[in-house]
């Protein structure tokens, strides 16, 4: 059976990489502490949605359908510690923030916002999650120096949702269009 955004609970607007990209994310990811993420689960998040109704799937899927154009390539900037690198819960890439990828971040918040949806008020930094931490965690142990953050190309905008616990995967596509 299909999954569907009212099958879980915390859903999100995101960009896929292209195979070469997420092949570069994944090697990485490969050198941080075990708790990085599979390479089939990089992705760069536009907005946090939280549930959906199957209503809202659908508008969705109709309304970010003409957002899917090309971006350009985005730079790589840094390898990051959020939200504090003492205490770190997650390991990013972060990336430029071209005027296109600007324009399409603001799309998509107006879509969500004009659904009724919440929109985060932090300001959009472009990134990658690499890796996860446990609550409590020692501060991990990072490879010196810092490498060096890929370009990165991403083929696809979609919508996804949390996996199912107890899968291998951490996020499921729900729809997903090729940027063209």
């Amino acid at each position: 059976m299909p999954t569907t955004a009212s099958d879980r609970s915390r859903c999100f607007i995101a960009l896929g990489p292209d195979d070469d990209t997420r092949a570069r994310l994944a090697a990485l990811g490969a050198g941080l502490p075990p708790a990085r993420l599979l390479p089939a689960d990089l992705h760069l998040t536009l907005a946090f949605l939280g549930s959906l109704t199957p209503d809202h799937e659908t508008r969705l899927r109709a309304a970010l359908a003409p957002l899917a154009r090309a971006l350009p390539v985005l730079d790589g900037q840094s390898l990051e510690l959020w939200p504090q690198p003492a205490r770190p819960r997650v390991a990013v890439a972060s990336f430029s923030l071209p005027a296109p990828l600007r324009r399409l971040v603001e799309d998509t918040q107006g879509i969500v916002r004009g659904m009724g949806l919440p929109v985060e008020g932090r300001p959009f930094r472009p990134h990658v999650t690499l890796a996860r931490f446990k609550a409590g965690q020692a501060m991990p142990d990072l490879p010196r120096p810092m490498p060096a953050i890929p370009t990165a190309r991403f083929g696809t905008l979609g919508l996804y949702a949390s996996a199912p616990a107890g899968s291998e995967r951490r996020y499921a596509a729900l729809f997903r269009f090729d940027l063209a």
